[in-house]
């Protein structure tokens, strides 16, 4: 089961990518073609529906001329589940 911070985080990657790419004037059908997957799968990726895989989101990225730190939220930031325990390594 997907948790409510997994799908904002998709959510966050989405909307990132969405706006990256159209500040580019970009469509999501060059994007799906030069990431080797396709359009329906950009969409999802925008829409938060689907997890990015990091070998996408690298080619994505790279056709934006960003990193990829640009476009996934600050993981420092996020607060733990609750629960959760760190364990020592």
């Amino acid at each position: 089961m997907t948790s409510h911070r997994e799908r904002a985080f998709r959510q966050e990657v989405g909307r990132r990518l969405r706006t990256r790419r159209e500040s580019l004037g970009l469509t999501q059908e060059e994007i799906a073609w030069e990431a080797g997957v396709a359009q329906g799968s950009i969409s999802h990726y925008e829409q938060g529906k689907s997890e990015i895989p990091l070998g996408v989101l690298i080619e994505i990225c790279r056709r934006f001329g960003v990193s990829p730190l640009e476009i996934v939220p600050s993981l420092g930031t996020a607060a733990p589940e609750p629960g959760f325990t760190a364990r020592a390594s």
